[in-house]
């Protein structure tokens, strides 16, 4: 996923500047998540709008070499631990 995203983002000459931007883009979709179950959007507005959020999620990841992914793992391997 990660790959596919910097690919995608560098052909189309969109790479993030900064974390400040991409943090900016996360907290905006999230904004938009909330907004979309305020206002009972259709199911696919919502989808596409929780898709947004992994997309910025997800380039705040790989700006800082990590997979989210694996990232998500450990986390509930720890807490199954916990």
């Amino acid at each position: 996923m990660q790959e596919k995203q910097r690919e995608q983002a560098a052909r189309k000459d969109r790479l993030p500047k900064d974390m400040a931007e991409v943090v900016l883009h996360l907290v905006e979709e999230v904004g938009e998540v909330c907004e979309a179950i305020r206002e009972g959007q259709p199911r696919e507005y919502f989808e596409a709008e929780v898709a947004d959020v992994l997309w910025q999620l997800n380039k705040l990841c790989w700006m800082n070499g990590f997979d989210l992914e694996r990232a998500f793992l450990a986390k509930l391997e720890k807490k199954e631990r916990g």
